[in-house]
């Protein structure tokens, strides 16, 4: 046959039945009983900067260094780019001379 879950003799007694007495444990249970989430939670707070080294995860000072370094790299392309800009000036005048030099003779 099944075994009996409840102990009491009087089925219908609820007083001192074993449900009674475990809706009655004082504190939250949620709170005691290890979940997935409160586990990974733990891990994660725990091993947090391993992770993002072995991921190799960007960090918010990552991104500012990385804006940083956008910013002087455009500045840097700028600057080239004006420095080409003069010297073709510069070219275009020495042909021009050359040219005319050319001619003279």
């Amino acid at each position: 046959m099944y075994p009996v879950i409840n102990q009491n003799p009087d089925q219908h007694a609820t007083g001192d039945s074993f449900w009674d007495r475990f809706s009655h444990i004082p504190g939250a249970i949620e709170s005691r009983v290890p979940t997935f989430d409160r586990s990974l939670d733990n891990y994660f707070d725990q091993h947090f900067a391993a992770i993002i080294e072995e991921w190799d995860l960007v960090t918010e000072s990552d991104l500012d260094r990385l804006a940083t370094r956008l910013t002087r790299v455009t500045d840097e392309i700028s600057s080239l780019y004006a420095g080409k800009m003069a010297i073709e000036t510069r070219a275009q005048k020495l042909d021009d001379l050359i040219t005319s030099m050319e001619k003279s003779l």
